[in-house]
């Protein structure tokens, strides 16, 4: 987008538009002190689809298409346009935090007036008064109410009389987070188009919601049963604020009568759209509720994701998160649910860890008192540490427990007008003004975190496109192999050793090659200048795959210097501490391969390695809270069938070597509880399937324990081999210099 700022002074023909139209001049002054007028050449664009809805726009001069995605189609397509004098971007009226649904583009040079709908609404009601406010809300309401229509499914394809019939009819509704539009059995008055916001449509299981469909901005619903007035088949509650467009029942009836292959045409669609939003329902052993929250994944603009398969837990995601904010706080915590996503034709656990995703619609910004929370026009939500009082709100409504309370910096010395608060919150700030962008994503060996948009690049969050060029992109991105280059320097290694070198160069090439080893340790966690580089140019991987390379280089180097023997000296210790040191290295660079895919086929959601030891006792009281006021049939199953599994002494064993997951493991101790009963007593077997996953996961936590022991306990041998070989290589320098010539 580039537009050039002029005065602030508004042309005369932007009060002439119906809107700002007999406002008097402290109105008038207000507005334009806030506003500006921008100047924008053919082809600019003024605001794309998604960014925040907190302004509208009057067109001094010139013209703008409106381009939007309609509901159900694959390709944009134009909304309306707005010449000189006509206002767009009303919708931001329809809710707090609104985005935009359309992309607004200059058809020609175009001079533009923005004006921020905050202070619109503040100046109008200072000089006209709850009525004239009420008047240009009314306005602003129907004018938003129109353009949905021209891009809703059912209502774009009727002529302009229809839609005028359900515009004049038509009437607002909001509703907050985990409200219900309707319940399922009530009357059926009216159809909706959702505006704005996430809905979700649920039948009755046996006492548990299931999940029908989701509806998001340009569905129509609740249609149906209007003919007949028959009762609704499902209730419909909001996942997020959400705003919707009610069509009384006998205008849409008469609408609908009017144009039946419109209406057949949108049932198709939504019909295709609540098949692949189905496919949101999670598979395997993910925690259910994540993709259940729907909302969350529609809202967030930047998800931090870490793939479990991939991830060796190391912590350097979080230890570069600290070191890179002043205060030495990590703004990400490795501790989260798991979702299992496609990436690339193949099945990706994916934890979502503690860090804000950027909301489109941030709680945290409704609740602070005070303002210290804000969005900027690209949508990343931040904070103003110096407006924050510490009082936590912020904290309390973060839905997923994104933002925390830090100790303050302490206060400058001299007098200050601000009071000072011990405590301010922090979050994760996309490590706004560090080159290479997250510290997290850059300082990863593996390359197992990425920061994601999830309506992009989640394939059950994607609506159905007849498009071809609507195949998401890979989840993580494209990985650099390190074996190619491992495999390249042992050869190059061998091929050394083969032909021979003489003491002197190969002893010195092999005493450079491991300081270069011991060098990686420096490297990936120094921090100061080469932090900086090392995240601008993302050059932990290559630092990673470097120190596998060297090693495998040095095993052929060390050959050609000891002329494939192995002295039985002084020498040969070193020989022996740096074969260990080698080796030990190899066994963990396998284990960072083998490890973690076995790891996320045993976790339901993650938990830090420091905690799993109180795990197991955690998982024991709700085993036995859950048991009270059961059946007799689930305590003799719990005590025949379930204790004894969770005691067998090899269980762990024989659960690593299994590869089943919790899912399969689950199915399979039902299958042999099912056996026993042959049929009988299902009815008394109420909560049973919540101690048989409790029962599962308290095996498969000691299997994680072991797991997370081997992925981490390498590196001590490991050092200790290094350690030593570096000490015995300056006793066999300085024995090598300094004895007799």
């Amino acid at each position: 987008m580039s537009a050039q700022a002029l005065s602030r002074a508004f042309p005369s023909v932007v009060w002439d538009a119906p809107l700002l139209r007999g406002l008097d001049m402290r109105a008038r002054g207000e507005i334009e002190a806030a506003g500006r007028v921008r100047s924008h050449r053919a082809g600019d664009v003024v605001f794309k689809a998604g960014e925040p809805a907190d302004a509208l726009f009057v067109v001094a001069s010139g013209a703008v298409t409106l381009v939007g995605i309609r509901r159900g189609d694959a390709d944009a397509q134009v909304i309306r346009r707005a010449k000189t004098g006509e206002t767009f971007g009303e919708e931001g009226t329809v809710a707090t935090f609104a985005t935009r649904p359309v992309e607004a583009r200059c058809d020609e040079n175009t001079i533009l007036a923005e004006v921020p709908l905050v202070v619109l609404r503040r100046a109008v009601g200072r000089a006209g008064g709850a009525e004239v406010l009420a008047r240009v809300e009314r306005a602003l309401k129907r004018a938003a109410t129109l353009d949905l229509l021209r891009s809703a499914s059912f209502t774009r394809a009727l002529d302009a009389k229809d839609q005028e019939v359900l515009l004049d009819a038509a009437r607002s509704v909001s509703i907050a987070r985990g409200e219900h539009l309707y319940r399922e059995g009530d009357v059926a008055e009216d159809a909706f188009l959702v505006a704005d916001g996430l809905l979700q449509a649920q039948s009755d299981d046996d006492g548990k919601p299931r999940i029908e469909a989701y509806l998001s901005r340009g569905d129509l619903f609740g249609d149906e049963e209007l003919a007949d007035r028959e009762p609704r088949p499902v209730s419909v509650v909001a996942q997020g604020p959400t705003w919707l467009v009610a069509i009384p029942r006998d205008v849409f009836l008469l609408v609908a009568r009017k144009n039946p292959e419109q209406l057949e045409r949108v049932r198709r669609v939504r019909t295709e759209i609540a098949i692949a939003e189905r496919r949101a329902i999670p598979a395997g052993n993910t925690t259910a509720h994540v993709f259940k929250d729907l909302y969350r994944m529609r809202v967030a603009r930047s998800l931090l994701v870490i793939d479990q398969d991939s991830c060796i837990r190391c912590g350097h995601c979080a230890w570069s998160c600290a070191s890179v904010h002043d205060d030495g706080i990590s703004r990400l915590v490795r501790r989260g649910d798991k979702i299992v996503v496609e990436d690339e034709g193949k099945s990706a656990p994916l934890l979502v860890p503690n860090s804000c995703q950027h909301c489109k619609n941030p709680s945290c910004m409704i609740d602070c008192p005070t303002g210290a929370i804000g969005r900027d026009a690209r949508g990343e939500v931040f904070i103003r540490e110096d407006l924050c009082t510490g009082c936590g709100s912020c904290a309390k409504a973060c839905p997923w427990e994104n933002i925390q309370m830090a100790p303050r910096a302490p206060a400058p010395k001299g007098p200050s007008h601000r009071p000072f608060y011990p405590e301010v919150a922090v979050k994760c700030d996309l490590c706004n003004g560090v080159d290479g962008g997250p510290a997290c994503v850059a300082s990863c060996p593996t390359q197992a975190i990425a920061r994601i948009d999830p309506n992009a690049v989640l394939v059950p969050l994607r609506l159905p496109s007849k498009s071809k060029k609507a195949e998401p992109p890979a989840v993580m991105g494209a990985r650099t192999d390190a074996w190619p280059w491992v495999l390249g320097a042992f050869i190059a290694g061998l091929g050394v050793a083969g032909i021979g070198l003489s003491a002197w160069p190969s002893g010195i090439a092999s005493g450079v090659l491991l300081l270069l080893l011991v060098l990686y340790a420096g490297l990936k966690r120094i921090r100061g200048p080469l932090q900086k580089l090392r995240a601008k140019y993302t050059l932990s991987r290559a630092f990673y795959i470097a120190h596998l390379a060297l090693g495998a280089l040095t095993i052929g180097i060390t050959l050609a210097h000891t002329g494939m023997k192995v002295p039985g000296n002084g020498s040969g210790a070193l020989v022996i501490a740096l074969a260990l040191a080698i080796l030990t290295g190899a066994i963990g660079a396998l284990l960072s391969v083998v490890v973690p895919p076995a790891l996320s086929r045993l976790e339901r959601k993650l938990v830090l390695p420091e905690e799993l030891g109180l795990r197991a006792r955690e998982l024991d009281e709700k085993i036995f809270t859950l048991l009270s006021g059961k059946s007799e049939l689930v305590k003799t199953l719990f005590l025949k069938v379930l204790k004894p599994y969770r005691k067998a002494r090899f269980g762990t064993l024989f659960l690593l070597l299994s590869r089943r997951s919790l899912k399969e493991e689950e199915k399979r101790v039902r299958a042999k509880v099912s056996t026993l009963l042959e049929g009988r007593g299902r009815e008394k077997l109420q909560g049973f399937d919540d101690l048989v996953k409790l029962v599962v996961e308290h095996r498969a936590t000691r299997v994680q324990r072991w797991l997370t022991l081997l992925l981490r306990g390498f590196l001590f041998p490991h050092l200790a081999a290094t350690a030593a070989a570096i000490v015995l290589l300056v006793i066999h320098v300085i024995v090598v210099v300094g004895g007799p010539r």
